[in-house]
């Protein structure tokens, strides 16, 4: 049967009585024009199975039976069937439109669309806004042209990438089967991994998964007629072994398929696997990996600009070198030849790696001004794992020296030095024991905190955690964690103190803001003179952009002996850059070695980056608020 609606025609007549053609048309919502048309097709296909639509003047339509066996064959086919069906709600119906006309060449008249879909020139035009909305973010268009109808239009690239994102991704024509294209996609699937092995071609789960994908588009396209076209000059020169492992490919589906592909097909299949194939396998380093000068000068100066916007130490970091090399040779080819690449783990790299992603979209304004584009937010969050990476490593060299204090004899205090040894060995480099008394005499500036096991009332300059005497499970949790992550608590109000939170800024112009809020810093910090021109020589550089009505400016440079962080709330948002700005928030590294830096750096862009928790200070301005939420 050809559709619900079909479907639903045959069960009416079914029911011994006539219906008119008025009567059909108002339980289905259409036309008398489109019932007499279907009627015709229900009969076509009836009287080949036993049965005939009798129509009796002024009465109407029913069913008639002429072979009682071969009709209830008939009718037991039916109920098992699972052919193409037309949806009957809004975006379904959408989907299918979309399909439709993506598949079908040529134009198409609305009148066909809606006698085909059963649906009203009214729900059409509805279908037809969202289509237009899903087409335009693959940069396509509807055609309409008088007396020829209607059609998709646009770069046949773009065409694969929606079909793909659409309807083998997403699989948007729910209750169809699709049996057949999952099948297919399998067969595919195994002669891509026969031939990466063959030809040694490494490729991660999801690249290989886009390149099945993009295969089994490309070939249906082709067999529909429909062909690429390479319009670029000067392709770039790509390894023997992947020259062979497409032409293998193509071979085999040219003699599978019975179509042939064009040069500008070969080569952009190539493109499409150069763009998407690990350069040597990942998990080993590759021997045989060798650096090129263009590709190796764009990585150093993206460390370069990380260690200068973040102070920390990336431009001497060989092993982030060499992976940012290897990330940036099927980036390059990408990016020239406009070729996507899907992250499906961008927004939780954005939670978890806040700083990270923050330094890889400030290190793509290198890649930006080189290819004068854009880079997408996908790409930007494979760059934030390589940056994550390097983050994570750094935190694993760094070891603490600490000050256990306990009010017992020389006895008990070896014990608990060597508990500390045993439990947090990993994490620190020298254990200092004393006592209260000792504490006195102690320099407390040699040691990052201290853990007691008695209240310390005196002032010391190390941060202080009461713990058990017998340092019992939940107290192996909270040292672990301090050593892991930072006394948050303590480094959050060192660097945001009260006095550093303003409320009720007045709107006006960004220079205006920062004027204001430098203003204050100046009587409250010790900082350079040209303080707030560093601040705007900065600010002329390009800006993350969060979104989230958030800023983050600060100095071109070092300008202030201490770090420290001003958290400005305006009474109304400002446009900024290109986005309003509700929230300011304006740091500056100091000159005195930091240990907490990376820590504060990681909180700063995790609420920077979270839009609740900004949003959630806005409407309560109050310090407290804030504290909390940065500690989230």
């Amino acid at each position: 049967m050809a559709s619900v609606r079909l479907q639903e025609l045959f069960v009416i007549l079914q029911q011994e009585e006539y219906r008119t053609a008025q009567q059909l048309a108002d339980h289905l919502g259409v036309s008398e024009k489109t019932v007499r048309i279907r009627l015709r097709e229900l009969n076509d296909e009836l009287e080949k199975n036993g049965a005939r639509i009798a129509s009796k003047a002024r009465f109407g339509y029913r069913l008639e039976i002429t072979d009682q066996e071969r009709f209830e064959a008939y009718q037991k086919e039916c109920e098992g069937e699972e052919s193409s069906q037309i949806p009957d709600n809004a975006s379904e119906r959408s989907d299918y439109l979309l399909a439709y006309l993506l598949f079908r060449p040529g134009y198409v008249k609305v009148e066909e669309l809606c006698d085909f879909m059963y649906i009203s020139k009214p729900t059409l035009s509805n279908c037809l806004k969202l289509v237009e909305s899903i087409l335009k973010r693959y940069h396509l268009s509807i055609e309409r042209r008088p007396n020829y109808g209607i059609r998709i239009q646009g770069e046949e690239f773009d065409i694969r990438r929606l079909i793909s994102d659409y309807f083998i991704k997403r699989n948007c024509l729910s209750g169809f089967d699709i049996s057949h294209q999952d099948k297919e996609l399998s067969m595919l699937a195994d002669l891509v991994k026969a031939l990466m092995t063959k030809y040694d071609v490494h490729l991660s789960e999801i690249s290989f998964e886009n390149f099945v994908n993009y295969t089994y588009i490309s070939q249906r396209r082709i067999r529909s007629g429909y062909y690429l076209k390479l319009d670029k000059e000067n392709l770039i020169e790509i390894g023997v072994k992947e020259q062979s492992f497409i032409r293998e490919l193509i071979g085999s589906l040219e003699a599978k398929e019975g179509i042939h592909y064009t040069s500008d097909e070969e080569n952009y299949l190539l493109l499409y696997l150069a763009g998407k194939r690990m350069i040597g396998n990942m998990v080993e380093n590759d021997s045989n990996f060798v650096i090129n000068e263009r590709t190796d000068r764009l990585a150093l100066e993206m460390l370069k600009l990380a260690a200068k916007e973040y102070h920390l130490d990336f431009y001497n970091n060989f092993e982030m070198r060499m992976t940012l090399n290897q990330h940036l040779v099927p980036f390059d080819v990408r990016m020239r030849y406009g070729i996507p690449l899907k992250n499906p783990m961008l927004q939780e790299i954005k939670e978890k790696y806040s700083l990270a992603y923050q330094m890889a979209y400030i290190a793509s304004n290198v890649l930006r001004d080189y290819y004068k584009k854009e880079i997408p937010e996908d790409e930007i969050g494979y760059f934030a794992l390589i940056f994550a990476l390097a983050l994570e490593k750094g935190k694993a060299d760094c070891r603490y020296n600490i000050l256990v204090v306990c009010s017992t004899g020389k006895g008990t205090s070896r014990l608990l030095k060597y508990k500390y040894e045993q439990e947090f060995s990993d994490y620190l480099k020298n254990i200092y024991v004393c006592d209260l008394l000792g504490l006195e005499n102690f320099d407390t500036s040699k040691v990052d905190y201290i853990f007691t096991t008695v209240p310390i009332t005196r002032e010391v300059s190390a941060p202080i955690i009461e713990v058990g005497v017998f340092l019992g499970v939940d107290d192996i949790q909270k040292v672990t964690d301090i050593l892991r992550y930072g006394n948050s608590g303590g480094m959050i109000r060192r660097y945001y103190g009260e006095k550093r939170f303003i409320r009720n800024v007045p709107a006006g112009s960004k220079e205006d803001i920062l004027e204001y809020i430098c203003q204050i810093i100046k009587k409250q910090e010790q900082v350079d003179e040209d303080f707030y021109e560093l601040v705007l020589e900065r600010e002329s550089f390009a800006q993350m952009d969060y979104g989230n009505y958030i800023a983050i400016p600060h100095p071109n440079r070092i300008a202030s002996e201490e770090s420290f962080a001003y958290v400005a709330v305006l009474n109304e948002p400002v446009i900024w850059n290109n986005l309003p700005v509700q929230v300011v928030l304006l740091t500056s590294i100091g000159r005195k070695e930091d240990r907490d830096r990376q820590r504060f750096y990681e909180t700063t862009a995790r609420f920077a980056l979270n839009a609740d928790s900004v949003s959630r200070l806005i409407q309560n301005p109050d310090y407290n608020v804030f504290i909390e939420l940065l500690q989230k």
